[in-house]
């Protein structure tokens, strides 16, 4: 069916990279397969995947559905079975493209239709996508088109056009770029919680009243002094602490990025943290601001990915809230990092949100587990 596409300008310059990639897809969580192309494995009876495709993929027994049907077994170090010492797909070498299921043809693509219009983002989750959508100087922007569609597994999202105001009001809110990330997020905050507070009866006569409100309160948001909303040192210090503190199931790179920051931040004894509030208010000055300063576009990015792929629907403050203590989080990590590397680069900074993606997409348990300690913050 032919429908109107809303994509970000990035989305169409993805390819992926194979086996240069240094973070694999097809290693370190569960690889859904579709009820057809399970049903089309079961029928290779000959060749060299034959066995192997009928001894390692299964049948998914919790809460199965036509997209998740089955899974592909992980070998003892996470890796899938079919990925080979050249960090390739057997499956696309010996069967072809047309083998390869529905999660491994799209990914890192997300499509789903909201109303009639289809949306398409990428998941910064795979590197090479967070290259892409990360590192434009100019911002994310969007492009509007008509396509043909293949609906099949696309998720449905019900969503107003008055919820549709909301979500370009608050990503022109992180786009403002006369003030710091951390006022923008603070001011979207604001903004969102009135929304939520406010009747939807009343959003089409209060919206317009609301946008012009917080755009002066983002324009006088470095005389508001808005950064007393957020956590102060010692409150980062001990994001830091519950951070380290709760590292099972965790990514590989994820974990990497953990380690400098219990290392960088010398994160040794919860009674003894002065030296880490002097470690990161030093590093704060010497690297954070200074890269920051010349690169915010790189987080201003991020949070507008964030919003676009997920503040869609009635829980929009509640989305928020999370991509809040994402920010926070990543925030005080890449303090650690800092001081552990005595630098910060763009790479860095990539690493920790694709890592912190690629965790956080897979692993519900640690999401709630660290919502429920930092929500205090």
């Amino acid at each position: 069916m032919k429908r109107e596409v809303l994509q970000p300008m990035y989305f169409e310059e993805f390819t992926c990279i194979g086996a240069a990639c240094e973070d694999t897809c097809c290693a370190g969580w569960k690889v859904a397969v579709d009820k057809k192309s399970f049903h089309k494995y079961r029928k290779v009876t000959s060749g060299v995947l034959a066995q192997t495709l009928q001894t390692n993929i299964t049948r998914e027994r919790v809460d199965p559905s036509d997209e998740t049907y089955a899974k592909i077994k992980l070998d003892e170090k996470g890796n899938c079975a079919f990925l080979n010492e050249n960090k390739l797909c057997n499956i696309y070498i010996e069967l072809g493209e047309s083998y390869l299921c529905h999660t491994c043809t799209t990914y890192p693509r997300q499509v789903r239709r909201v109303d009639n219009r289809i949306e398409k983002s990428l998941a910064p989750s795979c590197p090479e996508a967070a290259r892409l959508l990360l590192l434009n100087p100019e911002g994310i922007d969007f492009t509007l088109c008509e396509e043909e569609v293949d609906e099949t597994f696309v998720e449905y999202i019900e969503m107003s056009t008055l919820f549709e105001e909301i979500r370009m009001f608050a990503i022109q809110i992180l786009q403002s770029r006369h003030t710091s990330i951390e006022h923008r997020i603070v001011v979207l905050g604001m903004f969102l919680e009135k929304m939520h507070m406010t009747s939807q009866q009343e959003w089409e006569k209060k919206i317009p009243l609301y946008t012009k409100i917080y755009t002066r309160i983002l324009q006088d948001a470095e005389r508001r002094n808005l950064f007393k909303e957020l956590p102060d040192t010692v409150g980062m210090i001990e994001i830091a602490y519950a951070l380290i503190q709760n590292q099972e199931s965790v990514s590989v790179r994820f974990r990497e990025c953990l380690m400098e920051l219990q290392e960088g931040l010398q994160l040794l004894n919860e009674e003894e943290v002065e030296h880490s509030i002097y470690l990161y208010e030093s590093i704060q000055q010497e690297y954070y601001v200074p890269f920051f300063e010349q690169h915010s576009y790189i987080l201003e990015n991020y949070l507008v990915n964030c919003v676009f792929k997920d503040a869609v629907t009635s829980n929009f403050y509640f989305e928020y809230q999370a991509m809040r203590i994402r920010f926070l989080y990543m925030k005080v990590i890449l303090m650690g990092m800092a001081s552990y590397h005595q630098t910060l680069s763009k790479e860095m900074v990539i690493k920790l949100i694709q890592a912190t993606s690629k965790t956080f997409e897979t692993n519900q348990a640690y999401r709630d587990g660290l919502k429920e300690i930092l929500k205090e913050y």
